[in-house]
């Protein structure tokens, strides 16, 4: 099988690449804002294109994944990101960046996916956790160097380069891979004719509209036309989708999963309990700005959650190994809870304390909670849906990012004093957190008790 070490980094590095690439972007929008003569609201396309391309796609690479080699998928997928990084970067208008985005979205898609299913083929029992840790710190990196090296790069050269710099990137770890990833042969043959494009095109359309209904609501209102008519086809999309799977021969991801009540409420689970996280991190900036700090200064002090997190998701990893994730992640939603509670109380106090009290707390319970949770999750795969599980895992990390935003900024802006409106927000985020701990004990004890 090769070495372990050099299988996990060459797919930890894809997952550096695409979480880089996001906050990089982030970074570049007021420049291309100005550079394309275009509004704040249309600039967010940037970002939405490249979220719903990927999220849109990601069913079908789970399939390919448990039907083809995924190393197949994965360098596929590799070569689509870097490809069509380099189209981002020379755009010349907005209509093709957008173009280029939504195809970089798809190769993002190829790669989380088959990275997330490579580790359980790839490594044996007892290394499995680990190499999700390794997983966790390349994100937590890229999301810590993004924005340093995003701010060096429009500083220096220009925004086109927040692009090209996959290029160099991504043909290093084209080479890299292809040397030391093995080929391990499907055992079963594969037609292109087994794809399910029913339910390919269904869970496409539903998982398109329910996450630009969820974009729209802080543009248009939650009551508008747009957001109701997305909401309103997302479920009939999604309530095709489970009709054709349950027909299909070949259906996309194994509808017989959700018949296990312990994989539907860990999803479920996850969704909720990764709110606070992805909802906090849009908020905290703007937190930071009412305290009087620059961009500058919240990007250097928001590396404090990722010096933190970085250790600490590597040993969570390592230790899912030994002791069982589901109790690992009781643990973590317990410290998320009370983070959420304690930061919701502390708002209103003079100075940095809070927040850095808030970004200390925050990592050491995610810190503990995503390799174990994507373990748990990924302990319900067989060696024939690795990859749907993985894909499901996935989608419902991009579910949680979009409803975690929706949820605490209009919590936020139902309140006239921003200080309460932060209050009220945070307070939500950390009921979330509990509402997912009190499901993740409820199975914990289930388990415990069979």
């Amino acid at each position: 099988m090769g070495n372990y070490s050099f299988i996990v980094f060459a797919f930890a590095l894809s997952i550096f690449f695409v979480r880089f690439d996001g906050y990089i972007v982030n970074l570049a929008m007021p420049t291309l804002v100005s550079y394309f003569n275009i509004s704040i609201s249309r600039a967010s396309w940037i970002s939405i294109a490249y979220i719903l391309s990927q999220v849109s796609t990601i069913m079908l690479f789970g399939k390919l994944c448990d039907r083809l080699e995924i190393k197949k998928v994965f360098l596929y997928g590799l070569v689509v990101f870097t490809v069509s990084s380099f189209f981002c970067g020379i755009s010349p208008n907005f209509p093709m960046l957008i173009a280029a985005r939504c195809i970089q979205g798809v190769g993002g898609s190829m790669m989380l996916v088959s990275s997330y299913a490579a580790m359980v083929l790839y490594l044996p029992g007892n290394k499995v956790g680990w190499g999700l840790g390794i997983m966790t710190v390349s994100a937590a990196l890229g999301v810590l160097l993004g924005p340093v090296v995003g701010g060096f790069i429009i500083h220096y050269l220009n925004w086109h380069w927040v692009f090209l710099i996959n290029v160099p990137l991504g043909i290093l770890g084209l080479i890299f891979s292809l040397k030391v990833i093995p080929y391990i042969a499907n055992t079963g043959k594969f037609s292109y004719k087994e794809i399910d494009m029913g339910g390919l095109v269904f869970s496409a359309a539903a998982l398109f509209l329910f996450i630009y209904a969820l974009n729209m609501i802080d543009e248009r209102g939650l009551c508008s036309p747009v957001v109701l008519g997305c909401a309103f086809f997302a479920v009939l999309f999604f309530v095709a989708f489970y009709l054709e799977e349950k027909r299909s021969k070949h259906p996309l991801i194994d509808i017989k999963l959700f018949n296990d009540r312990d994989f539907a409420l860990v999803i479920f689970s996850t969704v909720i309990g990764f709110l606070l996280f992805f909802g906090g991190s849009f908020l905290i900036p703007f937190y930071l700005t009412q305290k009087g700090l620059n961009p500058k200064q919240i990007g250097l002090l928001l590396t404090v959650f990722s010096l933190v997190y970085m250790p600490i998701g590597l040993y969570a990893g390592s230790l899912s190994d030994k002791i069982a994730p589901r109790k690992i992640v009781c643990w973590a939603m317990f410290f998320a809870t009370i983070t959420g509670f304690i930061f919701s109380a502390m708002l209103g106090r003079q100075g940095l304390l809070p927040a850095v009290i808030y970004l200390i707390m925050l990592a050491i319970s995610y810190g503990l909670f995503f390799s174990p949770i994507n373990h748990y999750i990924m302990n319900f795969a067989d060696k024939d849906d690795r990859g749907s599980v993985s894909a499901l895992y996935n989608t419902s990390l991009n579910i949680s990012m979009a409803l975690g935003v929706v949820l605490m900024e209009t919590v936020y802006s139902e309140f006239k004093i921003q200080l309460d409106g932060f209050r009220a927000a945070f307070f939500t985020g950390g009921a979330c957190c509990l509402v997912a701990l009190g499901v993740l004990v409820f199975l914990n004890r289930i388990k415990s008790k069979n």
